[in-house]
């Protein structure tokens, strides 16, 4: 299989570029005997038109404008077809939209998307209506030029089926796996019962709001209320709280922090993670890896990255911090049962949430693509 992989701004060669997952599928790919060529990642230099069309946007929306600049897409666009026109692959590859919006040769066209524009404006808002409608131009036609669509959530892809019209035989879905390194994950997980003289509580996330690190800050403080013991870490972001221990973002290929960052796991009871929008949520699917159940809402994806019940608990979404704590409160009655939701999400990181499996799945997309063109 020859493949050209079409990188966007996020360089697969660098596993701190943005959520790793580039860097994961990439390499992955590589390891399956693929024959890979690389376009990108593309830098943004926006004409001088679109430079003073973004600092007079703000005088007329408190909205955002477009992610990408027409200069970028009309850029990339013409680099990769000048790059499938030399290399003939079989498949071309792409995580992101904005590159092969213009991308012209008639190859079979794999989209991989984290998740749609429309859900990402729908939970989150944060483009005016005018850039919305722009870009979303530009995903419908990648969409409608796409061979098959694999997306992170089955939000995501009920939102191509229904909202976007794409049968549903092209879209696949499938829960977004851990992209820690293998020597990082334990081969086996003590499943003893647990200390919960000082609960302990891990966030993962870089955004404060977004990632609801707030909503973690009053869960500790009715915990104090009840007059229960509890550490929270927050990983990711800076802060100054009693209520919690902040730590920075770490580097993943420097091999002390990536311990220090896979420690946290090791050291937690609970992953909480109140996001007020996920597209999926890559910590919990790290966490699933040491056994450790992930408490969140169905925001954006995360029911699907999180099944309930069975690696954790999922709230109605937009849920108070007296509705997480009320989940920590019975599974501290009830040592047993925290014992099993161990147990069983750790079995679904060995079956679902983990990157051989997902690429599998994967590469089988891209293959039916292929064939489907020799059809």
């Amino acid at each position: 299989m020859k493949l050209l992989y079409v990188a966007c701004t996020f360089n697969p060669m660098d596993l701190n570029s943005g959520s790793g997952s580039d860097y994961d599928l990439y390499h992955f790919f590589e390891s399956q005997g693929v024959q890979l060529r690389l376009i990108g990642p593309f830098s943004d230099y926006p004409s001088k038109l679109e430079r003073v069309y973004r600092r007079i946007h703000p005088l007329f929306s408190r909205r955002g404008s477009a992610k990408y600049s027409m200069a970028f897409i009309r850029t990339s666009g013409k680099k990769v077809t000048e790059a499938a026109k030399d290399y003939q692959p079989d498949v071309v590859f792409s995580y992101f939209s904005a590159p092969v919006v213009n991308f012209k040769v008639d190859v079979p066209l794999v989209y991989m998307l984290d998740t749609t524009l429309k859900g990402n404006q729908d939970q989150r808002p944060y483009f005016s209506k005018i850039e919305y409608l722009r870009m979303l131009n530009w995903e419908l036609k990648v969409i409608r030029k796409s061979s098959r669509i694999i997306t992170w959530s089955e939000w995501s892809a009920n939102i191509i089926r229904d909202t976007y019209h794409v049968p549903e035989d092209r879209i696949s879905f499938l829960p977004r796996p851990s992209s820690l390194p293998r020597r990082c994950i334990p081969q086996r997980i003590d499943f003893a019962p647990p200390d919960f003289s000082t609960l302990r509580l891990l966030l993962v996330g870089r955004q404060y709001e977004r990632k609801g690190v707030d909503i973690a800050l009053q869960l500790v403080e009715l915990l104090h209320q009840k007059g229960i013991k509890v550490d929270l870490h927050v990983v990711g972001v800076d802060g100054q709280d009693t209520n919690a221990k902040y730590f920075k973002p770490y580097n993943k290929t420097i091999s002390t922090e990536l311990e220090e960052y896979v420690h946290h796991y090791q050291w937690a009871h609970f992953l909480i993670h109140p996001a007020r929008f996920e597209a999926s949520g890559i910590v919990a699917s790290e966490a699933a890896a040491f056994g450790v159940p992930t408490i969140t809402n169905a925001a954006g994806g995360l029911a699907t990255t999180v099944r309930d019940g069975v690696s954790g608990v999922v709230l109605p979404r937009g849920s108070s911090a007296g509705e997480y704590l009320n989940v920590l409160l019975h599974y501290m009655k009830h040592p047993e049962e925290y014992v099993r939701l161990r147990q069983s999400t750790r079995k679904r990181y060995e079956t679902e949430l983990n990157l051989d499996v997902a690429g599998r799945k994967i590469l089988k997309v891209i293959t039916e693509a292929i064939n489907a063109r020799g059809d």
